[in-house]
């Protein structure tokens, strides 16, 4: 169990670590050397806890609680800030220029500027190309991605949207080796983007995990499981 068990035994180990290492504490942060890192979080913890005890006494908002079995520390909470309406306006500026569109469209526009779904070809006509494949495409991608199934995007009187044509392209179109080669089309196309590089070098991605700083570190913090 997540509670009980020996957290070594999910932890990458012999060759796959080694291999592993080096990218995974620069995306971290953390310094390769082991015994550096632990002196550097012992430097941090014995700063920070000589930081606290010399602003415990004189701080109104934290006091130590004794009414139950084992004395608590309690934090009094923030005073709510009121919004400046400079906030306002800028968050009407931020909606005007991100309008609400249907995630189908995104979709769509996404492939008109990267050309993904050529990366998909018949499991067995590799150069077949039916009308309005890309629409098909998107369509089924849409489904898989969302777990919805294709029944909310079948529409009869759209040929590339019908029943047929949707279980058609599912079964000779989706496969391991087109979704690595559109994802790739889509990772260099990515790679192009002023702003994505302003993000970063792309060797986290958000899918890894989000790491929330949070103002008050403390030893005995832990992943929120929610």
């Amino acid at each position: 169990s997540d509670r009980w068990g020996n957290p070594r035994e999910k932890l990458l180990q012999g060759e796959e670590w080694q291999a592993q290492r080096v990218p995974v504490c620069r995306a971290l942060g953390h310094p390769t050397d082991g015994h550096k890192g632990v002196q550097q979080l012992a430097v941090q913890l014995d700063e920070t806890w000589k930081t606290v005890a010399s602003r415990f006494e004189g701080n109104a908002e934290v006091h130590i609680c004794h009414d139950g079995k084992h004395p608590s520390l309690t934090i009094s909470s923030l005073e709510k800030l009121e919004e400046p309406t400079s906030l306002h306006r800028l968050n009407s500026r931020v909606r005007l220029l991100l309008p609400p569109v249907d995630l189908t469209e995104l979709l769509l526009e996404i492939d008109a500027r990267t050309g993904f779904t050529r990366e998909f070809t018949h499991v067995s006509e590799s150069g077949a190309r039916a009308q309005d494949l890309h629409i098909s495409l998107c369509a089924v991608l849409m489904a898989e991605a969302c777990n919805i199934g294709l029944e909310p995007l079948i529409k009869h009187n759209i040929p590339a949207l019908t029943r047929h044509r949707l279980s058609w392209v599912k079964q000779n179109y989706l496969r391991a080796e087109t979704l690595v080669s559109a994802n790739a089309r889509l990772v260099d196309f990515q790679s192009t983007l002023e702003l994505a590089g302003r993000w970063g070098g792309g060797e986290v991605a958000s899918a890894d995990g989000m790491r929330f700083v949070t103002p008050v570190k403390t030893v005995n913090s832990g992943p929120n499981r929610k």
